[in-house]
């Protein structure tokens, strides 16, 4: 009778483990789906809000003065690893001396995630050169395609154009000329009478930009003539009502034919950015960091970063530096598209770091 009952039980318990194998095989179908939906927006979302908190604090340790290091996320590897757990008590002889002491079986499924995470240092001289190098006309003009203040960007983008200086945070203020410049673009812009396109002519300017001058009345023509009198560039098209372009070309100097251009770096808009920082009284009192060397007209502020002693709550995004909290409101919204414009921007200058940087990569294992 105990034998009986032996083998009945061994039976039952090799049934329920196959059934248990079964149960692990089926978790690994389901869990995987699972995990990518639920885990792909979770590490999505920390890799993007780490990376904004990256770029403010890049933008407040350069108004500082203090030296900044950046580092982008390479690779995430993600590895699952599911385990199964069983066990079953028999007694053997007497049913009295072991009825009702014993669990028959027991029986568990679990699985656990160990991340592998990839950074590369951005330093060195190739991130160097990126950050310094002048950006493109055609990456201002990506940057600038969606913007909602034309004459604001070209002033963000522009060092100096056709021999008209802009100064952004030097020593010297941007004269009157570019100042109006900026002015009556913005108003042509908005109007739809300027449109940067790209051209398609002859090899020499092949993949160059030009301003495309169009869809304009009479009412518009002494605009149009301010705007190229400014640029000292003399009539190359009757400003009658018909369509006419500009070539730009990236450089030093002047022209009376065309626009030559010279554009700033990311590394400059890190600067011009700095200029948006709420600085501490007590900051500027003890020199820990210098007042602007000019009066930064209010208008000219790309954004608006604010510090405070407590951790903001209605922040987009915040850090932590010299015991004080910097922080762009979730309110201000032309800050907050300031932002993503510098983010995109180094995005562009730093794209495929991987692939060029010499830095070693660093691999950190999450357990």
């Amino acid at each position: 009778m105990t034998l009986l009952i032996l083998i009945n039980s061994l039976t039952k318990s090799r049934n329920a483990l196959l059934a248990l194998a079964v149960l692990g095989l089926c978790g690994c179908s389901v869990a995987g789906p699972q995990m990518i939906s639920k885990g792909r927006g979770a590490y999505a979302e920390v890799i993007n809000r780490t990376a904004n908190e990256q770029i403010l604090n890049v933008i407040v340790r350069k108004r500082y003065d203090e030296t900044f290091g950046m580092m982008t996320v390479a690779a995430v590897t993600a590895n699952l690893r599911f385990s199964t757990q069983a066990g079953a008590n028999f007694g053997i002889g007497d049913s009295d001396n072991y009825s009702g002491n014993l669990v028959p079986l027991s029986a568990g499924v679990g699985y656990e995630e160990n991340p592998t995470i990839s950074y590369v240092p951005l330093s060195g001289e190739d991130f160097t050169r990126r950050m310094l190098t002048p950006v493109s006309i055609d990456e201002w003009q990506l940057l600038g395609a969606q913007t909602k203040s034309p004459g604001h960007m070209l002033d963000l983008a522009v060092r100096s154009i056709n021999g008209l200086q802009n100064s952004l945070l030097g020593s010297k203020p941007r004269t009157q000329q570019f100042a109006r410049l900026i002015a009556v673009f913005d108003d042509l812009r908005r109007a739809g009478i300027i449109n940067i396109m790209q051209t398609d002519g002859p090899d020499e300017e092949r993949d160059a930009h030009y301003w495309h001058f169009s869809n304009y009345a009479s009412t518009d023509q002494p605009k149009i003539h301010e705007f190229l009198e400014l640029l000292g560039i003399e009539s190359i098209a009757p400003v009658d009502g018909t369509e006419f372009k500009v070539l730009i070309r990236q450089g030093l100097g002047s022209s009376d034919s065309i626009v030559r251009m010279q554009t700033r770096s990311a590394y400059d808009v890190l600067t011009a950015f700095g200029a948006g920082i709420d600085i501490p009284p007590s900051h500027l009192e003890a020199g820990i960091v210098e007042p602007m060397h000019e009066d930064f007209a209010e208008e000219r502020n790309s954004i608006r970063i604010r510090s405070a002693e407590k951790r903001p709550e209605n922040a987009t995004v915040r850090v932590l530096f010299r015991d004080r909290w910097f922080y762009i409101d979730e309110t201000d919204a032309d800050s907050k598209r300031a932002f993503i414009l510098i983010k995109t921007l180094i995005g562009i200058r730093l794209a495929d770091p991987a692939g060029e940087q010499r830095s070693p990569v660093i691999t950190v294992p999450v357990r």
